[in-house]
């Protein structure tokens, strides 16, 4: 399935044109990435990520980047995502693929249970990324910059 990235490229009017890259972005992510939909609101493009992607590239007039985290410790639901932004996103994801290992084996051996699990890994990802965003909450696209 590669690196796949959701490039969401505000327009004037609030809403957004998204682009899908299955190989993951850098320099310029319009060019590395297919068009998948037009005219979105901030929700719809949260409404297309789950785990199956690792990033959301955001584009408007900057560039930012949130790294896709699973918080599901049974592995079992897509939709149990938080987007988390850092400065150094390939990093925080490679940290991220470790603490997420590290849980799914406490709860394989250690006994603990999914609640614990998950409510772990989203503190661990508080204390490391400069944000942390909700699937239900869009105003970060338009507010955190």
């Amino acid at each position: 399935m590669g690196r796949r990235t959701l490039v969401a490229v505000a327009r004037p009017d609030g809403r957004y044109d998204c682009r899908s890259a299955h190989w993951g972005v850098d320099a310029d992510p319009v060019v590395q990435s297919r068009p998948l939909g037009t005219g979105l609101t901030a929700s719809a493009v949260l409404t297309a990520i789950d785990a199956t992607y690792e990033q959301l590239v955001v584009l408007d007039g900057s560039v930012r980047t949130y790294t896709v985290c699973w918080l599901d410790p049974t592995l079992s639901d897509l939709d149990d995502i938080v987007l988390a932004r850092t400065a150094d996103p390939d990093t925080f994801r490679r940290w991220w693929v470790d603490r997420k290992d590290e849980a799914c084996r406490a709860l394989d051996s250690d006994g603990c249970g999914p609640g614990t699990v998950r409510r772990a890994l989203l503190a661990s990802l508080r204390d490391r990324a400069s944000s942390v965003h909700c699937p239900d909450d869009a105003s970060f696209l338009r507010g955190d910059r």
